[in-house]
């Protein structure tokens, strides 16, 4: 018998079941595609690498204004493609190899769960203690009243395997899929009309960063509609709610994920509706049985999944519970600015009725960003005197910027405490400095307020 058996080998399942490992536990990990999940396969990894190609092949078309003369620059998009499928294969084969390292039994196959301790996978019956259900998500399906081409109307997964480079595209969705990948093929040309049916750009997002998101398209000249949806699609031809037609040679899906809810007989007996219920332990209506990362919906982030494996197997292993703050989850959209959150949002704020002060910091008064020629972007904090309650910024190097203020309010810091903190010169790192004096007022590089 094992002691636990877990259902995907995504960030939420391999790190559980490294983490079971370490602590002396018998694990089995079954996985139907390839270990690594979404993340590593169709995700986080594949698009940050076109997104480097792309980021680095329009850096280079502006090579003239550094004093860098390159002449008939160009990309080679199957070279491009292929890259992602070559560092996704690297990463794969290297994480494989760091799990059979803690002597973890790996199951290809799809899994089914019998009973509450029983698994069954490629014809064969695994007994085991304790179940974890860490399966992810797949990309929505948009049925447009009946049309739905799978050669015209792509999903996130569908489009790293394209043949070739569209001349025209429209995104449904300015989430974080969306809108990295309408960076990702601007950059390369393509043009690119992005449809959002709420009210704003990356809807979640406090309004500063929708806002300036605004900006940034309109100088990526990206087209975008907010409060709009489709409402025919004939041929190539997409006509949308708000009257305006457009013409583009196939379809993105951006707007959100589904989970996979077929585990076998048991499953029927989970409590879903859209995601599978929990507990604060990560624990569904069966006692030893369990559900971390996407499926859960409680934050559909890989290194939000990553942390709940850890919690959860601590809390088998100990009894210990673990309070999952998703308030302190840092979010980050990719590209060039970066854009980065963690915390509250200023609506949020206001909708809860909480006192607060803010700041806002411009990323162009920072000598690096100057050097570098990255003026683009701010940095906004939402504080009281004794916490910080949300940070929101748009920046190059924003995914590191964040992740100092997800420490400091992680570990209940002041604004007062983390700017008692030396920071380095020249650095992005300044302007969370300069952010937290400017909730006083006594920021030193911008004018008083």
């Amino acid at each position: 018998m094992f002691d636990i058996g877990i259902i995907g080998a995504g960030p939420a399942g391999y790190t559980a079941a490294i983490r079971a490992s370490q602590l002396g536990l018998n694990v089995v990990l079954f996985e139907k595609n390839f270990v690594g999940g979404t993340c590593l396969n169709r995700g986080c990894i594949p698009t940050k690498t076109i997104l480097h190609c792309a980021e680095m092949y329009k850096e280079l078309k502006n090579a003239s204004k550094y004093g860098i003369e390159a002449e008939n620059i160009n990309f080679n998009f199957e070279k491009v493609w292929e890259r992602q499928k070559t560092v996704s294969e690297k990463i794969r084969k290297s994480l494989m190899a760091l799990i059979k390292s803690n002597e973890i039994t790996v199951i290809e196959g799809k899994a089914e769960i019998i009973d509450a301790h029983n698994i069954k996978c490629a014809e064969n019956n695994y007994e085991v203690k304790n179940i974890i259900i860490a399966s992810g998500s797949k990309p929505n399906l948009i049925n447009f009243n009946g049309n739905y081409d799978k050669e015209f109307i792509l999903t996130s997964d569908e489009i790293l395997n394209i043949e070739k480079l569209p001349t025209s595209v429209l995104i449904v969705g300015s989430g974080a899929i969306g809108v990295e990948w309408a960076r990702i093929l601007s950059s390369f040309n393509v043009k690119v009309t992005v449809v959002e049916m709420m009210d704003k750009l990356v809807p979640p997002a406090d309004i500063d960063i929708s806002d300036r998101l605004v900006r940034l398209f309109k100088k990526s000249r990206i087209d975008f509609y907010t409060s709009t949806t489709i409402e025919k699609i004939d041929g190539k031809t997409i006509y949308l709610s708000n009257g305006k037609i457009v013409e583009v040679d196939c379809i993105l899906l951006g707007a959100g994920r589904r989970i996979e809810t077929d585990f076998g007989e048991l499953s029927k007996n989970l409590k879903i509706e859209r995601f599978i219920e929990v507990d604060d332990n990560f624990r569904t209506n069966i006692d030893n049985i369990f559900a971390i990362g996407d499926v859960n919906g409680v934050s559909m982030l890989a290194h939000a999944a990553s942390k709940q494996a850890e919690n959860v197997i601590d809390y088998i292993v100990s009894g210990k519970n673990h309070k999952f703050d998703k308030n302190v989850v840092p979010s980050v959209i990719y590209g060039t600015p970066e854009i980065a959150s963690v915390g509250k949002t200023e609506q949020q704020l206001m909708q809860e009725g909480l006192e607060y002060k803010k700041s806002f910091f411009p990323i162009s008064a920072l000598g690096k960003a100057y050097a570098e020629d990255k003026i683009e972007g701010f940095i906004k904090i939402l504080a009281t005197n004794n916490e910080i309650l949300g940070v929101h910024i748009i920046s190059e190097e924003a995914s590191a910027l964040v992740q100092q203020m997800a420490i400091s309010m992680q570990n209940k810091l002041s604004p007062k405490n983390v700017s008692a903190t030396i920071f380095a010169h020249p650095t992005y790192s300044e302007g969370i400095l300069e952010s937290l004096f400017a909730l006083d007022n006594k920021a030193i590089h911008i004018p008083k307020q």
